[in-house]
Protein backbone atom coordinates (compact mmCIF):
# COMPACT_ATOMS: atom_id res chain seq x y z
CA UNK A 1 0.00 0.00 0.00
CA UNK A 2 1.11 3.50 -0.52
CA UNK A 3 1.85 5.28 3.09
CA UNK A 4 2.77 8.61 1.59
CA UNK A 5 2.56 11.40 4.15
CA UNK A 6 2.93 14.71 3.69
CA UNK A 7 6.65 15.93 5.52
CA UNK A 8 9.49 18.04 5.42
CA UNK A 9 10.57 21.08 3.77
CA UNK A 10 10.60 19.84 0.35
CA UNK A 11 7.14 18.72 0.38
CA UNK A 12 6.04 22.19 1.89
CA UNK A 13 7.60 24.77 -0.58
CA UNK A 14 6.51 22.14 -3.67
CA UNK A 15 2.96 22.09 -2.12
CA UNK A 16 2.86 26.35 -1.59
CA UNK A 17 4.68 26.53 -5.03
CA UNK A 18 1.73 24.10 -6.91
CA UNK A 19 -0.94 26.04 -4.46
CA UNK A 20 0.49 29.38 -5.91
CA UNK A 21 0.44 28.34 -9.17
CA UNK A 22 -3.88 26.82 -8.99
CA UNK A 23 -4.51 29.96 -7.21
CA UNK A 24 -3.48 31.92 -10.29
CA UNK A 25 -6.01 30.42 -12.12
CA UNK A 26 -9.05 29.85 -9.97
CA UNK A 27 -8.47 32.15 -6.56
CA UNK A 28 -10.78 34.75 -7.94
CA UNK A 29 -13.76 32.99 -8.57
CA UNK A 30 -15.44 33.52 -5.40
CA UNK A 31 -14.72 37.59 -6.01
CA UNK A 32 -15.43 37.78 -9.85
CA UNK A 33 -17.54 34.62 -11.01
CA UNK A 34 -19.93 33.95 -8.27
CA UNK A 35 -20.04 37.34 -5.80
CA UNK A 36 -21.57 38.99 -8.96
CA UNK A 37 -24.04 36.51 -9.52
CA UNK A 38 -25.26 36.63 -5.87
CA UNK A 39 -25.29 40.44 -6.31
CA UNK A 40 -27.79 39.62 -8.98
CA UNK A 41 -30.28 36.99 -7.18
CA UNK A 42 -29.89 38.47 -3.66
CA UNK A 43 -32.91 40.82 -2.02
CA UNK A 44 -30.34 43.00 -0.06
CA UNK A 45 -27.45 43.68 -2.64
CA UNK A 46 -26.03 46.10 0.32
CA UNK A 47 -26.15 43.30 3.13
CA UNK A 48 -24.29 41.48 0.38
CA UNK A 49 -21.49 43.68 -0.26
CA UNK A 50 -21.64 44.49 3.96
CA UNK A 51 -20.92 40.94 4.69
CA UNK A 52 -18.49 40.46 2.14
CA UNK A 53 -16.54 42.91 2.71
CA UNK A 54 -16.27 41.73 6.48
CA UNK A 55 -15.12 38.65 5.10
CA UNK A 56 -12.46 40.28 2.83
CA UNK A 57 -11.31 42.53 5.58
CA UNK A 58 -9.41 39.25 6.86
CA UNK A 59 -7.23 39.01 3.92
CA UNK A 60 -3.72 38.95 5.04
CA UNK A 61 -0.56 40.74 2.68
CA UNK A 62 1.77 38.70 1.08
CA UNK A 63 4.80 38.71 3.84
CA UNK A 64 8.48 38.33 2.40
CA UNK A 65 9.28 35.52 4.72
CA UNK A 66 7.06 33.21 5.93
CA UNK A 67 7.71 29.47 6.08
CA UNK A 68 5.99 27.26 3.32
CA UNK A 69 3.76 25.53 4.92
CA UNK A 70 2.18 28.46 6.88
CA UNK A 71 1.86 30.27 3.47
CA UNK A 72 0.32 27.92 1.79
CA UNK A 73 -2.24 27.87 4.28
CA UNK A 74 -2.99 30.56 4.58
CA UNK A 75 -3.93 31.10 0.80
CA UNK A 76 -5.67 28.03 0.44
CA UNK A 77 -7.16 28.76 3.61
CA UNK A 78 -8.75 32.55 2.32
CA UNK A 79 -9.52 31.58 -0.76
CA UNK A 80 -11.40 28.57 0.75
CA UNK A 81 -13.51 30.89 3.11
CA UNK A 82 -14.41 32.86 0.54
CA UNK A 83 -15.50 30.14 -2.00
CA UNK A 84 -17.52 28.51 0.91
CA UNK A 85 -19.22 31.94 1.81
CA UNK A 86 -20.33 33.02 -1.52
CA UNK A 87 -21.20 29.27 -2.69
CA UNK A 88 -23.51 29.32 0.50
CA UNK A 89 -24.94 32.48 0.27
CA UNK A 90 -26.16 31.48 -3.14
CA UNK A 91 -27.72 28.34 -1.66
CA UNK A 92 -30.08 30.41 -0.20
CA UNK A 93 -31.59 32.35 -3.68
CA UNK A 94 -31.00 29.49 -6.02
CA UNK A 95 -31.42 25.68 -6.71
CA UNK A 96 -28.27 24.07 -5.30
CA UNK A 97 -27.93 21.80 -8.41
CA UNK A 98 -27.49 25.00 -10.06
CA UNK A 99 -25.07 26.48 -7.41
CA UNK A 100 -22.88 23.42 -8.30
CA UNK A 101 -23.09 23.81 -12.00
CA UNK A 102 -22.18 27.00 -12.23
CA UNK A 103 -19.08 26.64 -8.88
CA UNK A 104 -18.41 23.26 -11.03
CA UNK A 105 -17.93 24.57 -14.31
CA UNK A 106 -15.93 27.35 -13.65
CA UNK A 107 -13.55 25.96 -11.35
CA UNK A 108 -13.54 23.13 -14.24
CA UNK A 109 -13.01 25.27 -16.83
CA UNK A 110 -10.13 26.92 -15.23
CA UNK A 111 -8.72 24.05 -13.92
CA UNK A 112 -8.38 22.71 -17.53
CA UNK A 113 -6.64 25.68 -18.40
CA UNK A 114 -4.19 25.50 -15.83
CA UNK A 115 -3.64 21.93 -16.60
CA UNK A 116 -3.96 22.66 -20.95
CA UNK A 117 0.33 20.73 -21.02
CA UNK A 118 -0.72 18.36 -18.69
CA UNK A 119 -4.09 16.68 -19.55
CA UNK A 120 -2.32 15.05 -22.79
CA UNK A 121 0.26 13.80 -21.30
CA UNK A 122 -2.46 12.10 -19.11
CA UNK A 123 -3.09 9.94 -22.19
CA UNK A 124 -0.22 7.52 -21.26
CA UNK A 125 -1.49 6.27 -18.46
CA UNK A 126 -3.30 4.02 -20.93
CA UNK A 127 0.03 2.22 -21.80
CA UNK A 128 1.41 1.37 -18.16
CA UNK A 129 0.96 -2.51 -17.90
CA UNK A 130 -1.07 -3.68 -15.43
CA UNK A 131 1.72 -4.90 -12.68
CA UNK A 132 2.95 -1.58 -12.50
CA UNK A 133 -0.39 0.81 -12.60
CA UNK A 134 -0.98 0.89 -9.19
CA UNK A 135 2.82 1.80 -8.13
CA UNK A 136 2.61 4.44 -10.79
CA UNK A 137 -0.68 5.78 -9.80
CA UNK A 138 0.66 5.94 -6.15
CA UNK A 139 3.15 8.20 -7.71
CA UNK A 140 0.21 10.50 -9.62
CA UNK A 141 -1.86 10.68 -6.76
CA UNK A 142 0.46 11.55 -4.11
CA UNK A 143 0.82 15.14 -6.41
CA UNK A 144 -2.45 16.01 -4.87
CA UNK A 145 -1.14 16.29 -1.81
CA UNK A 146 -0.82 20.24 -2.22
CA UNK A 147 -5.00 19.85 -2.41
CA UNK A 148 -5.88 17.58 0.20
CA UNK A 149 -3.18 16.67 2.16
CA UNK A 150 -2.27 13.29 3.25
CA UNK A 151 -3.50 10.78 1.28
CA UNK A 152 -2.54 6.71 1.30
CA UNK A 153 -4.08 3.52 -0.73
CA UNK A 154 -6.20 1.75 1.39
CA UNK A 155 -7.64 -1.33 -1.77
CA UNK A 156 -7.73 -2.08 -5.32
CA UNK A 157 -10.86 -3.04 -6.10
CA UNK A 158 -11.48 -6.69 -8.70
CA UNK A 159 -12.27 -4.43 -11.84
CA UNK A 160 -8.99 -2.87 -11.06
CA UNK A 161 -9.84 0.30 -8.98
CA UNK A 162 -7.58 1.81 -6.88
CA UNK A 163 -9.26 2.97 -3.76
CA UNK A 164 -7.71 5.81 -1.48
CA UNK A 165 -8.22 7.61 1.70
CA UNK A 166 -7.51 10.97 2.98
CA UNK A 167 -8.15 11.05 6.82
CA UNK A 168 -8.43 15.05 6.97
CA UNK A 169 -9.03 16.94 3.61
CA UNK A 170 -7.02 19.90 3.51
CA UNK A 171 -9.45 22.00 1.87
CA UNK A 172 -11.37 21.69 5.25
CA UNK A 173 -8.22 21.98 7.29
CA UNK A 174 -6.73 25.05 5.71
CA UNK A 175 -9.30 27.37 7.19
CA UNK A 176 -8.50 26.55 10.95
CA UNK A 177 -12.12 25.30 11.39
CA UNK A 178 -13.89 22.42 13.19
CA UNK A 179 -16.08 22.67 10.46
CA UNK A 180 -16.30 20.84 7.18
CA UNK A 181 -16.57 23.38 4.21
CA UNK A 182 -19.70 21.25 2.52
CA UNK A 183 -19.88 23.40 -0.49
CA UNK A 184 -16.92 24.33 -1.04
CA UNK A 185 -15.47 20.16 -0.85
CA UNK A 186 -19.18 19.06 -3.01
CA UNK A 187 -19.13 21.88 -5.29
CA UNK A 188 -15.49 23.14 -5.95
CA UNK A 189 -13.57 20.22 -5.37
CA UNK A 190 -15.74 16.62 -6.21
CA UNK A 191 -17.87 18.32 -8.89
CA UNK A 192 -14.99 20.19 -10.53
CA UNK A 193 -13.03 17.59 -10.61
CA UNK A 194 -14.78 15.01 -11.25
CA UNK A 195 -15.95 17.08 -14.71
CA UNK A 196 -12.15 17.14 -15.82
CA UNK A 197 -11.63 13.63 -15.28
CA UNK A 198 -14.71 12.43 -16.21
CA UNK A 199 -15.37 9.03 -17.21
CA UNK A 200 -13.69 9.22 -20.96
CA UNK A 201 -10.52 10.77 -19.20
CA UNK A 202 -7.32 8.57 -18.78
CA UNK A 203 -8.16 8.76 -15.27
CA UNK A 204 -11.52 8.98 -13.94
CA UNK A 205 -12.24 9.80 -10.75
CA UNK A 206 -14.66 9.93 -8.17
CA UNK A 207 -14.56 11.47 -4.60
CA UNK A 208 -16.94 10.25 -1.40
CA UNK A 209 -16.77 13.12 1.32
CA UNK A 210 -17.54 11.42 4.63
CA UNK A 211 -19.19 14.90 5.04
CA UNK A 212 -19.78 16.18 8.11
CA UNK A 213 -16.45 14.26 8.91
CA UNK A 214 -13.12 15.97 7.32
CA UNK A 215 -12.28 12.68 5.52
CA UNK A 216 -13.00 11.53 1.81
CA UNK A 217 -12.47 8.60 -0.39
CA UNK A 218 -11.04 8.34 -3.55
CA UNK A 219 -11.46 5.93 -6.43
CA UNK A 220 -9.44 5.84 -9.37
CA UNK A 221 -11.13 4.15 -12.25
CA UNK A 222 -9.16 1.85 -14.89
CA UNK A 223 -9.04 4.43 -17.90
CA UNK A 224 -11.51 3.53 -20.78
CA UNK A 225 -10.82 2.32 -23.84
CA UNK A 226 -10.10 4.88 -26.35
CA UNK A 227 -12.66 3.62 -28.70
CA UNK A 228 -14.79 4.48 -25.93
CA UNK A 229 -13.31 7.40 -25.05
CA UNK A 230 -13.86 9.16 -28.22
Amino acid sequence: MNTYKQSGTLTAVRDDLIMRSMLARVGDIPDLVLLPVLRAVAEDRAAVDADWAALTARRTRNRVFEAPRWSYKRRYGQFVRELEWTTTELTRVLPAEDVTDLVSGAVSARLRRWLRYLLPAFESVRLIPKGMYPAVMDAGVGFATFLVGPIHRTGLEPDGTLVYEIPECAMHTSVSSPAAQENSCLMGCKAACERVFDQNSAMPLEFEPHLPGLSCTLRVRPPAPRSAAV
